[in-house]
């Protein structure tokens, strides 16, 4: 499915939907390129034309395979994002005497189509999160060996052991110990 739309048709039409899958094996993000589970987004988009403008509207939502922050082990992110952009047909877009308060979400548009694959992208793009946790309580990797605390919760290892206690805290660990035994 292609993704440009001619202005002309905007115009005479109105209103109008497209519906449909954005294909991609892969998704670039700002965290990262990940793969596209089943190779595609469900996309939703309405476009109404008026007074020299053109206001697209939609959703895109999909899933990614990428790795846990805290655990590394891949998981899926269920990805929603909200598609927004005004395009002025008509105006120039005048920055001398603007603050960046006054700048409002529009695109100063000239040409005989509009490509919406770049408002998908960067829908999907500001929906991502920063971080991403696989689950909930994901206990993430010991950070003395790298062990995956998920699979093995009640873990010790000889690099804890060895790591340096801060000897204020010294008996603290001895009283931790000793509850742990009973």
């Amino acid at each position: 499915m292609t993704w440009k739309i001619k202005i002309k048709d905007i115009i005479s039409e109105k209103i109008s939907k497209i519906e449909g899958d954005y294909v991609t094996e892969f998704i670039e993000l700002h965290t990262g390129t990940y793969k596209v589970i089943d190779n595609r987004f469900h996309v939703k988009i309405s476009i109404v034309y008026t007074n020299d403008t053109i206001v697209v509207g939609g959703f895109v939502k999909g899933k990614i395979e990428r790795p846990c922050d805290r655990c590394l082990e891949m998981g899926i992110l269920e990805l929603e994002g909200t598609i927004e952009a005004i395009y002025d047909l008509k105006n120039e877009p005048n920055f001398k005497d603007s603050e960046i308060e006054n700048l409002k979400n529009v695109i100063y548009y000239k040409g005989e189509e509009i490509d919406l694959e770049e408002r998908i992208i960067e829908a999907l793009v500001v929906s991502a999160p920063d971080v991403f946790v696989c689950k909930k309580d994901c206990k993430g990797l010991c950070p003395y060996c790298g062990e995956n605390l998920n699979l093995h919760p009640n873990h010790q290892c000889k690099a804890m052991e060895e790591a340096l206690i801060d000897p204020r805290f010294e008996k603290l660990l001895h009283l931790k110990e000793k509850l742990n035994n009973n």
